[in-house]
């Protein structure tokens, strides 16, 4: 696998990141379900102190015996305005009541008949659906509105009670009369008195609007009303007769409701205004009464379309998402599922049990079991995504301490999945921008170094040629480990290059040495051919000149076997403690007898702070070995040396190693061959003396010391008036 694609594949731990993001988002929406939580129960007690005394207020001015009794009739609240024409287009949200036979004896004939109430800010709606297959309209000139099909609505109680008829003489809008006066009639023909009823228009301030409309369809026929009431018209009790001329049947209300009448139940608008400074744009706070009737709703304004407020869709939905957002937002849930689900199955939140997200907007009553059964509460909302939370703080009543009603107050998770939702969306888009500029760069880099690396190859395989010569290579600058591999293949390359120089100077060197001896030898023996027997002297002298060559043959012949019998003698021979200061001391002094000609100094230092190391140290080596090696320096040193001039051996202790150092004066070492000064024949003398030198002897210093695992180094000293050898041995 090429470098590029293990970059790859590395660069794919960087998904870990998204990962990592989602651990913490998902962290942070259950830290911000939490403190939600906390934050609306901390809401909800507020508003209940604050708002009870208006709901003690509202309810004494309420009889007792209505105390939301079966018999209540609840007037949810509309906050858009609304067309009186008949047509129960928007009244669809609303909850129907059932209107029955008011004659108790009629118990199996079923009727679709039924009415919808609702409420605003000054008047009562009201729909009514009543099936009559013969619609009879009044007659005008008739001197009664009740010999027709007709609306009788009476308010108040049996103390202070008022009718209103209401009735038309066709379709359209419909006309409204009120009695409360009678009038005694005496009738001759039959000598009796009655009472008749006198009707009367309604004064303009209470006016009543309303519209009669026929309806067929394939499941009814009969027709519409559609009324506004002014709510200054109103009494505590209402209650509604629909009266059919052909039957002469009163059509009742309720039918569990057995006095047909109703209490009126209306929202406390004050109660609004009181929320209106805990209202928050994500919560929804809702006022109930003890048996879940809604006394405070929501209040908006009037461009706002009542059929797409308050609904599940519309509340829980983003209009025209765009792909992405909905990808995302699946996403999200399905990471969140153990979040908003709970993790396990025993710990899966509740379904929602309402059909509004608002309960401020609510139609219905809201079930009692609902409101004692959490005091704070996450529900999931069926068929969504999306969660919902509640809290319900009750009201007590000041004096019995009774529960007259509930704090409710909601919110959708939507706040907390857009805030969630824009965290993730920013997590995964930084994420996913961070791997791939990762990814780019790491590839931009693998690319970088896979040329490099093949450049390095290509000089490589280029460096020796078919016929095994070396060719340039040029080693990098770089600082890197590719540039150090560069520079090692370089020196690499160097050193064969000067083995193969030296292989290839070897047989010259081996020539020119062995030349000039046989030259000398072959010359005199020659000449002695030449020479009269009987002149001794010159054949003495011939004779002498031809030992010198084969003597001289023979010094080289055993300078050659010289390095083959001390590789035999290392791999024999035996380490044994030695001191190595008397050993240096003893050697030194021995050097000044055998080469009078120099003057030798001994000097001993240490590095170490132990009084034993400044006057003995042992080493751990083999003496005769040393010994060999030291005659080789010491033989270099005198060679090259000036006369009369000081070599100085010294010993340098440390705690590790035994440092050996040989310092004589005389020509400086050129640059180029201080590394290779200590390899096998290699000389570099430029005067020819009677002694041969092949360059074995540093050869033979070095064997020496890679038996003894120690370092050699050969330089110039820092004055440049001499050259200093220098063999560091280990002392373990």
């Amino acid at each position: 696998m090429t470098l590029r694609k293990q970059l790859i594949i590395v660069s794919l731990c960087l998904l870990a990141l998204p990962w990592a993001g989602c651990q913490y988002v998902k962290e942070m929406e259950s830290v911000l379900r939490q403190n939600q939580q906390q934050l609306l129960q901390s809401a909800a007690k507020p508003i209940a102190h604050i708002v009870k005394n208006t709901l003690i207020e509202q309810l004494t001015t309420i009889s007792t015996e209505t105390n939301f009794t079966p018999t209540t009739l609840y007037s949810p609240y509309r906050n858009s305005p609304i067309a009186i024409d008949g047509y129960d287009d928007e009244w669809k949200r609303y909850s129907p009541n059932t209107l029955v036979f008011s004659d108790s004896t009629i118990t199996n004939k079923e009727t679709n008949s039924y009415f919808k109430v609702s409420t605003n800010k000054k008047n009562l709606l009201l729909f009514f659906h009543i099936e009559d297959k013969n619609i009879i309209y009044h007659r005008p000139g008739s001197p009664s509105p009740t010999h027709n099909d007709h609306l009788k609505i009476t308010l108040g109680d049996k103390k202070q009670q008022q009718t209103i008829v209401l009735y038309t003489s066709g379709q359209g809008s419909i006309q409204a009369v009120t009695s409360n006066h009678f009038k005694n009639i005496d009738r001759k023909n039959r000598g009796l008195n009655k009472k008749k009823e006198i009707w009367k228009a309604l004064p303009p301030s209470q006016r009543i609007q309303g519209y009669w409309q026929e309806m067929s369809t394939n499941n009814s026929i009969g027709y519409n009303i559609e009324l506004s009431i002014p709510l200054s018209l109103l009494k505590e009790n209402i209650e509604f007769s629909i009266y059919d001329a052909n039957n002469i049947k009163n059509i009742a209300n309720n039918p569990t409701f057995t006095s047909g009448t109703l209490s009126l139940l209306q929202p406390i608008f004050s109660l609004t205004e009181t929320l209106s400074a805990f209202q928050q744009p994500s919560w929804d706070i809702a006022i109930v009464n003890n048996r879940g009737w809604l006394l405070s709703p929501q209040i908006q304004s009037n461009n706002v379309n009542e059929k797409n407020s308050g609904t599940l869709e519309n509340t829980l939905t983003k209009l025209s998402p765009s792909l992405w957002e909905s990808a995302l937002s699946r996403f999200y849930r399905y990471i969140m599922k153990g979040v908003v689900e709970g993790k396990k199955p025993s710990n899966a939140l509740p379904i929602w049990p309402f059909d509004s997200t608002q309960l401020s907007q609510s139609k219905q009553k809201i079930p009692a079991q609902t409101l004692t059964r959490y005091q704070s509460q996450w529900y999931r909302v069926a068929h969504s995504q999306s969660s919902i939370l509640s809290v319900i703080n009750p009201i007590h009543h000041n004096d019995t301490q009774d529960i007259i009603g509930y704090v409710i107050l909601t919110q959708s998770s939507k706040a907390l999945l857009s805030l969630t939702n824009n965290a993730l969306l920013r997590i995964i888009n930084l994420s996913l921008t961070t791997a791939a500029l990762s990814a780019l760069v790491l590839l931009g880099f693998s690319s970088i170094l896979s040329y490099r690396i093949r450049s390095l190859r290509n000089q490589a395989e280029k460096a020796v040629s078919h016929d095994g010569k070396v060719q340039p290579f040029s080693a990098s600058k770089s600082k890197d480990e590719i540039g150090d591999l560069s520079r090692s293949y370089a020196i690499l390359l160097q050193r064969i290059q000067d083995y193969n120089h030296y292989l290839e100077t070897l047989s010259g060197k081996l020539a020119h040495e062995l030349r000039t001896p046989l030259t000398i030898s072959k010359s005199s023996i020659e000449m002695l051919k030449m020479v009269d027997p009987n002149d001794k002297e010159k054949t003495q002298r011939y004779l002498l000149r031809a030992e010198e060559g084969l003597e001289r043959l023979r010094l080289i012949l055993n300078a050659m076997s010289e390095a083959s019998r001390v590789e035999q003698v290392i791999q024999h021979s035996d380490i044994h403690p030695v001191n190595i200061k008397n050993l240096m001391n003893e050697m030194c002094l021995a050097y000044q007898d055998t080469y009078p000609d120099f003057t030798f100094t001994f000097h001993s230092q240490s590095s170490t702070h132990s009084p034993a190391a400044s006057s003995e140290t042992t080493l751990h080596c083999a003496p005769e070995l040393i010994a060999q090696m030291l005659d080789k320096l010491i033989d270099n040193a005198t060679g090259f040396a000036p006369k009369h001039s000081e070599i100085l051996l010294s010993v340098t202790v440390t705690e590790k190693s035994v440092r050996l150092t040989v310092d004589n004066t005389g020509p400086l070492l050129p640059d180029s061959m201080q590394q290779q000064l200590f390899d096998s024949m290699v000389s570099i003398r430029k005067e020819k003396t009677d002694t041969p030198h092949l360059g074995l002897g540093l050869y033979i210093v070095k064997l020496i010391a890679q038996h003894h695992h120690g370092q050699l180094s050969a330089c110039n000293n820092p004055e440049n008036s001499g050259v200093s050898f220098c063999v560091e041995l280990p002392t373990r």
